[in-house]
């Protein structure tokens, strides 16, 4: 079914995971999504994270969300309808609220669970260029649908010991999926956050990266102070007002993966 459903898709899908938090992946995401449609590729952005970061980067506090991936897959609401524009031409959001903290007990019960988010997906997939889901920090039954339906993971790590300890259990537990046939995504690269090169652990973290054979990207993205308020300020790559050497090597993230994306350099797995 997967298959069935898969082949009719237009969108490159691309899914930014990792089961351990506070690594950079929702700034990642946005970031990517908003890079993404400022060089000319319709794209959406879907939050499927309950904790609606990636949401709020674009929606005010006080403004009504009509739908996420909850009322679409649980609910029946057309994806079109939940999805809204941003400020940024060419970027639309399917946002997240709460609700999402309970699609994963309603995905228990549902039969081909794994193919919800690509139901979901196929609907718009034509509208669009790429699709930039942003993922929890879990190893949930949703974040596993997502993986179904992507193309491509991404997985930000952050320049830390345990930033690299959780990145090797989360590729295992991809790569686990993947060898039983349940996900074909392949993994597009691993992005360096929160770098400060200064120090040793900074150093040790791109030197075991490299050990590893990983596909990681040339763009790292560096540890600012600055990047606090980036966020607070809901700053993207494209803004004049955002830090200069993120948003450059956000920049440089972007065209690596239009470049990988279009020749297909990923490799299957690790």
């Amino acid at each position: 079914m997967t298959e069935q459903l898969t082949q009719h898709r237009r969108a490159k899908v691309l899914a930014l995971a990792n089961h351990k938090g506070g690594v950079g992946k929702t700034t990642t995401a946005v970031n990517l999504a908003a890079g993404l449609a400022r060089a000319g590729h319709r794209t959406l952005l879907v939050d499927a994270d309950a904790q609606e970061h990636a949401t709020y980067w674009f929606v005010d506090d006080d403004e009504e969300v009509e739908g996420d991936l909850y009322s679409v897959i649980k609910q029946g609401m057309p994806t079109a309808k939940a999805i809204r524009s941003t400020r940024i031409d060419g970027l639309d959001l399917l946002p997240a609220t709460l609700d999402l903290a309970l699609l994963d007990l309603e995905l228990v019960t549902m039969t081909r669970r794994e193919d919800q988010v690509t139901r979901a997906l196929v609907q718009v997939s034509d509208e669009y260029d790429f699709v930039v889901i942003d993922l929890p920090p879990s190893l949930s039954l949703l974040v596993l649908a997502s993986l179904v339906a992507a193309d491509y993971v991404i997985a930000p790590v952050s320049a830390t010991r345990l930033g690299m300890r959780g990145l090797g259990k989360f590729l295992n537990w991809t790569d686990q999926f993947r060898a039983e046939g349940v996900i074909s995504a392949e993994l597009l690269g691993v992005l360096v956050t929160m770098l400060d090169g200064r120090t040793r652990i900074g150093r040790e973290v791109l030197e075991a990266l490299a050990g590893a054979e990983l596909p990681a990207f040339e763009a790292v993205i560096p540890r600012r102070v600055a990047a606090e308020d980036q966020v607070s300020e809901r700053l993207v790559v494209g803004d004049p007002t955002a830090e200069d050497s993120v948003a450059a090597a956000y920049a440089h993230f972007v065209q690596e993966v239009i470049a990988r994306t279009n020749s297909q350099v990923a490799i299957h797995g690790r």
